[in-house]
């Protein structure tokens, strides 16, 4: 199989259609249809349904699309490790990260592995599980450090590793007036206005718990794309926000209260996401270790 032809086959789905992508990869329509033809008759099997309008995947398109991101992905990150052996360049590690190993046990162990191999460079890249899985898919990282939950095809394409479990509560400011030290019921919670960050583990937990309560859940009175901002906010205001005691709270600890709320159930479990056939490089590898061994200390470690 030429990875040309499945990097095409990649751009007609992601535009929609064969006329945009030919425009955008600077190809005649026929000729691009042509390559998708040979991808086709190779696999023996459609891999897309022509509309009046556009293209799109075939039941037998959608497993090779996933698939597809992945053996790019792979053959990219061995081209790029190639090229560090060729002109023995600095080794680097390209590593995407959630909020709670940035704050403390991830700087610990990147320090720990430059001062042991003072050549290797690390990238971080930051942002909310969604964004870093797709860049992950992509090829963009060798590694993500976050939430292990994975759920549709992205089960097919990444495994992950659990280091650390928490369970979950609802976090208010100090002084806030349900904050009485009794049991809240599920309806007491789901009257309460919130506070919460958008595309995190903590928000689909959040949708979730009511939803399994027969309820649904309540729409938030502020959404940030940020858990840092959302916990400032909560901190000034009556909102309440859903956490686990891996969010983090920093030096601002003092300023909330957990409530109580016997019926609030569900944990987070949260390590190491990889692409299920892609080969992770020795210095990633290397990380993950020095990780593995710092995260055996913690409180909340599944070791």
């Amino acid at each position: 199989m030429d990875i040309r032809h499945l990097r095409l086959f990649m751009n007609i789905v992601e535009h929609g259609s064969i006329t945009l992508a030919a425009d955008d990869l600077g190809m005649t329509q026929p000729a691009l249809s042509k390559h998708l033809s040979r991808l086709e008759n190779e696999l023996g099997t459609k891999l897309l349904e022509r509309l009046p309008r556009g293209v799109r995947l075939s039941p037998s398109g959608k497993i090779l699309f996933d698939y597809a991101k992945s053996i790019d992905a792979s053959y990219r990150s061995a081209l790029r490790q190639i090229d560090d052996v060729d002109t023995n360049e600095i080794s680097q590690i390209t590593v995407g990260s959630g909020y709670f190993w940035l704050n403390g046990l991830l700087p610990r162990a990147i320090a720990m592995l430059v001062s042991e191999y003072p050549t290797v460079s690390v990238n971080v890249t930051t942002g909310v599980p969604s964004e870093l899985k797709e860049k992950l898919l992509r090829g963009d990282l060798d590694l993500v450090f976050g939430p292990v939950a994975i759920s549709g095809a992205d089960q097919n394409l990444i495994e992950s590793e659990s280091l650390i479990r928490t369970d979950s509560s609802v976090l208010v400011r100090q002084g806030h007036p349900v904050a009485d030290g009794k049991d809240k019921s599920i309806k007491d919670l789901h009257q309460l206005e919130w506070a919460m960050p958008t595309g995190t583990f903590v928000r689909t937990l959040f949708d979730q718990f009511f939803q399994s309560h027969g309820l649904p859940a309540p729409e938030p009175k502020v959404e940030v794309n940020d858990i840092f901002c959302t916990l400032d906010i909560v901190t000034h205001s009556d909102l309440a926000t859903l956490a686990t005691s891996l969010t983090p709270l920093g030096e601002n600890w003092e300023q909330f209260e957990r409530l109580n709320c016997k019926s609030l159930t569900g944990y987070r479990e949260t390590g190491i996401l990889r692409r299920k056939f892609g080969v992770v490089p020795p210095m990633s590898e290397k990380l993950c270790q020095t990780l593995r061994n710092i995260s055996r200390q913690h409180l909340h470690s599944i070791a």
